[in-house]
């Protein structure tokens, strides 16, 4: 293919039985306003719904940005993610599950703008709405980012979004990522802390995305336990991915004790009570003893304020794509 005519971005969405909602995040794609090419990577992973026919649909409408690929069998979260980035063509990857969306057009054309000007920057990202269907509530992210930081802060915490990060496609081989990346269930985070080891992490305040927390998601289905220890494992696999880079693996060490003391604090047997141990013995990390709870005493007028601004903010109608 003539090398003008490849992508400048390269979007992957991995969907499974997203039937009620792949049309909200497709059309936030193909609706991006943008003086360069760009493709929509649609991987479904053998859904039983109408996500594929949906999808189909949008690609016959989009036929020069939708690219639709159906798994033959279920490969799970991790392993269609890493099928999807198997067709990567564009300068830049972008990410957007099937149940979250982008509502400002201008996004791809803001992010690759300040790339394009910046050589060294190989993680941009943004502020997004996060949208809790059960209670309608809705909340921003990132309050307090900073405009420009690296691997280091990332280190410490994952403040980046998914459906809101642009990598540079070719700081890192997508075709030969580690093994243990496909271990993790949610490989976000390693996939940050990879692109964002390469160079710099650009912040933008402005909201271009909702990130839909449904009821009933894989995610939430998890109990406190079982999510610290994901969070945990991946954090451990980036301090042997970074063993030679102390500035990064300080970070992430200082995390993963945090985490081991949550865990600590939910563990509901002695078997968990053990596997914290084993953890802690591994970070060479304390174990807080555990003490009676003492609830603070909550300033009236912030309660106030902050129940008022929660119903303000749901009152206001959500971002469309």
């Amino acid at each position: 293919m003539d090398k003008s005519s490849l992508p400048v971005v390269s979007v992957v969405m991995i969907a499974y039985n997203k039937a009620d909602y792949i049309s909200d995040a497709i059309k936030g794609v193909v609706c991006q306003r943008t003086p360069f090419p760009i493709e929509l990577i649609v991987m479904d992973d053998c859904s039983t719904d109408a996500t594929g026919q949906i999808a189909k649909q949008w690609q016959k409408r989009y036929p020069e940005i939708v690219r639709y690929f159906r798994n033959p069998s279920n490969l799970g979260l991790q392993r269609n993610y890493i099928e999807g980035f198997r067709h990567v063509r564009g300068k830049y990857l972008a990410i957007c599950d099937a149940d979250d969306y982008w509502f400002y057009r201008g996004k791809l054309r803001k992010m690759v703008g300040y790339m394009d000007a910046h050589s060294d920057c190989t993680v941009a990202f943004h502020r997004v709405v996060n949208y809790y269907e059960s209670t309608g509530e809705k909340t921003f992210s990132n309050g307090s980012t900073p405009a420009d930081c690296d691997v280091r802060l990332l280190s410490t915490s994952n403040f980046i979004t998914n459906l809101s990060v642009l990598y540079r496609a070719d700081a890192v081989d997508l075709g030969n990522l580690q093994e243990w990346i496909l271990e993790d269930r949610a490989p976000d985070y390693a996939l940050h802390m990879l692109f964002a080891s390469r160079g710099t992490i650009h912040f933008f305040r402005r909201p271009m995305g909702v990130y839909r927390k449904a009821a009933g998601s894989a995610w939430s289905l998890n109990d406190q336990f079982t999510r610290y220890r994901m969070s945990l494992k991946v954090r451990l696999n980036l301090m042997r991915e970074f063993a030679g880079r102390p500035e990064i693996v300080d970070g992430l060490r200082s995390a993963s004790s945090d985490i081991v003391k949550a865990m600590a604090a939910v563990a509901s047997d002695e078997s968990l009570k053990q596997e914290v141990r084993e953890y802690a013995g591994i970070l060479g990390c304390g174990i807080p003893e555990s003490r009676p709870s003492v609830t603070p005493v909550a300033d009236p007028s912030q309660g106030i304020l902050k129940r008022a601004y929660r119903l303000l903010f749901r009152l206001l109608p959500l971002p469309r794509p």
